[in-house]
């Protein structure tokens, strides 16, 4: 149903997509005759960009309100899995303060965080969307990729020093409003699946919903990209079998080195994070996804009078099998000396954890002292479990409850 969906999508709007003359932003097209209307009181209308899912451009444009109360929507998106970007116009309505597309082929919805963001959802719940407010002249005057960023993109000068350079680190940096300082939430990346396409090592991770929902509850947040990972200067060396060409090793004494490697890189993001004027000196919500929920338990560990708490999506080092067993027991021990509360997220149906061997390694947690949270959830489809940090709705609840737990306590 959800491919179905897509390619009826992608069809509708490669009919129309060129049908007036249109301008591209980055990858995503644009009508050139669109007109906002200023007299009509909504906070929908205006021009929207951002991505759907952190990385596919997406520019939604609310023009106005007709007479049968509907609201006027340009709808575009950049390249994705079905070609280049398209455009279509169509209409929407205001559902309880949700946005919702009219065409039931097709009903994405959207509504305001507090931020003053707009969320977007597809009709099947697994595609995400993120947007700011833009001035249309300026996109108009300035059509460059730029736009979709909603986090700020940076270098970290660290004090790491490789091939006698020092090594920076790139990160994307989302603020939220309000006088600062601000307390940081330090968010990881995971692995690169087999870790043999070196092609992959270039991607540059966020999770813009994520990172909404922590400006939403006061924390700057951070998503440092390690040593060969996306931009960052060094080389990517976390693990890796003796012929690199294997991919991540599944040898203890290859592996863990690798995770302590991870951990210098955390360490100095931290460090050099610590410098900005906006960044407060309250301790830091440590988190991450897959590898970076192991990382997170890490630096909770390494430095536990600095860590406000921490959040695990989907953690382990190596895969349940045919990874050594030692492996992610071992550093799951590594938050030791942290003892306050670990909220981990999981998906039921993980291809590489199962339930049985995420609650040995979360049972490493209460063994050394801290408290464990720990959460499954059904992710739609097969073997997609791994994947749960992209599907918010199925933990948005479960998260806001810790932020507002970990921010009562004196």
């Amino acid at each position: 149903m959800r491919a179905l969906i897509a390619v009826t999508l992608a069809i509708c709007l490669t009919a129309q997509a060129w049908a007036d003359e249109t301008t591209m932003i980055g990858d995503a097209p644009l009508p050139v005759d669109i007109a906002i209307s200023e007299e009509e009181d909504s906070p929908f209308i205006g021009v929207w960009t951002g991505t759907w899912d952190s990385w596919r451009s997406h520019i939604l444009v609310v023009e106005g309100i007709d007479e049968e109360g509907l609201y006027d929507i340009v709808y575009s998106v950049g390249r994705g899995q079905y070609g280049g970007g398209n455009w279509l116009r169509d209409k929407a309505r205001d559902e309880n303060g949700t946005l919702v597309f009219a065409d039931e082929g097709f009903a994405a919805r959207y509504t305001l965080s507090d931020t003053g963001r707009l969320r977007g959802i597809f009709p099947t719940e697994d595609r995400f969307a993120v947007l700011e407010r833009q001035d249309l002249s300026e996109v108009f005057a300035t059509p460059t990729d730029d736009w979709f960023q909603i986090g700020q993109r940076e270098f970290l000068l660290t004090d790491i020093i490789e091939d006698g350079e020092a090594i920076e680190l790139a990160v994307a940096i989302y603020v939220p409003e309000g006088d600062g300082p601000i307390p940081l939430a330090l968010v990881h990346h995971g692995s690169t699946g087999l870790g043999t396409n070196e092609r992959d090592f270039e991607l540059f991770f966020t999770n813009d919903w994520f990172a909404d929902i922590l400006n939403t509850h006061g924390w700057i947040v951070a998503f440092p990209q390690r040593r060969g990972r996306a931009q960052s200067d060094g080389l990517y060396d976390e693990g890796f079998s003796k012929d690199r060409s294997q991919g991540y090793s599944t040898e203890a004494h290859l592996s863990l080195p690798g995770a302590e490697r991870a951990l210098i890189d955390a360490n100095a993001a931290l460090a050099a994070l610590r410098e900005r004027p906006d960044v407060s000196d309250a301790a830091v919500l440590f988190s991450g996804f897959s590898r970076g929920g192991v990382l997170a338990l890490m630096q909770a560990g390494d430095q536990p009078e600095d860590a406000a708490g921490v959040i695990n999506f989907a953690g382990g080092w190596t895969a349940e099998t045919p990874s050594g067993p030692e492996i992610n027991p071992t550093l799951f021990r590594r938050i030791n000396g942290f003892e306050g509360t670990v909220l981990s997220i999981y998906g039921d149906d993980d291809p590489l954890y199962s339930t049985d061997h995420t609650k040995a390694n979360l049972a490493q947690i209460d063994e050394v002292g801290a408290q464990g949270d720990f959460h499954v959830v059904s992710v739609p489809g097969f073997n997609t479990g791994h994947w749960v940090l992209w599907w918010p709705l199925l933990w948005e609840e479960t998260l806001v409850d810790y932020l507002l737990s970990i921010q009562s306590r004196p």
